[in-house]
């Protein structure tokens, strides 16, 4: 979770003269704080897109190993379609906006509950691309025995859509 921290300490370094000053204006801390976290969010899931963009590079990879085994070429489509799934609900995810007469208000709090939770994506798109690179590997060393390590991808973007439907929960206002 340290790119939790990173992205926050980018996004305080670039607040401009107005936007310090501002911060001690009590109503406006509580706007321009919110706000910053917002943008935090947005940030960290934009990594996480990035990195799920590299591992659906080394999936097109894996599906082209796949054409010989009829079998093996469904489970492959079956998990980049998963992937490519997962990648468009993390790009369109909502940043935590809500209006004034919404009934579901996202809170501070909340919104810092979505900056862990994306945080935690980030973590687990980085081990998604992991071991998309190994199978890679796999691939090119000539190994022809892709099963067991396709089904463990398959779990491992399995519980990466679990996770972000735990986001998505603490979205509509249902903490876990």
């Amino acid at each position: 979770m340290t790119i939790d921290k990173t992205v926050e300490n980018q996004m305080k370094n670039n607040r401009s003269l107005v936007e310090k000053i501002g911060l001690y204006i009590p109503i406006y801390r509580g706007y321009k704080e919110k706000n910053l976290r917002r943008d935090e969010d947005r940030a960290v899931r934009g990594e996480v897109a990035r990195a799920l963009e590299r591992a659906k590079l080394d999936l097109v990879t894996v599906q082209r190993a796949t054409v010989n085994d009829l079998d093996l070429m469904r489970d492959a489509e079956r998990i980049r379609s998963k992937a490519d799934r997962y990648y468009i609900d993390v790009k369109k995810a909502v940043n935590g906006y809500s209006a004034f007469h919404a009934s579901v208000k996202i809170l501070e709090s909340e919104l810092d509950a979505l900056i862990e939770w994306d945080a935690k994506l980030m973590d687990d798109a980085a081990a998604l691309k992991d071991e998309t690179s190994a199978l890679v590997v796999m691939i090119d060393s000539g190994e022809t025995k892709l099963k067991a390590p396709l089904r463990e991808l398959e779990r491992t973007i399995d519980k990466l859509i679990e996770d972000y439907n735990g986001r998505e929960t603490v979205m509509r206002g249902f903490n876990e």
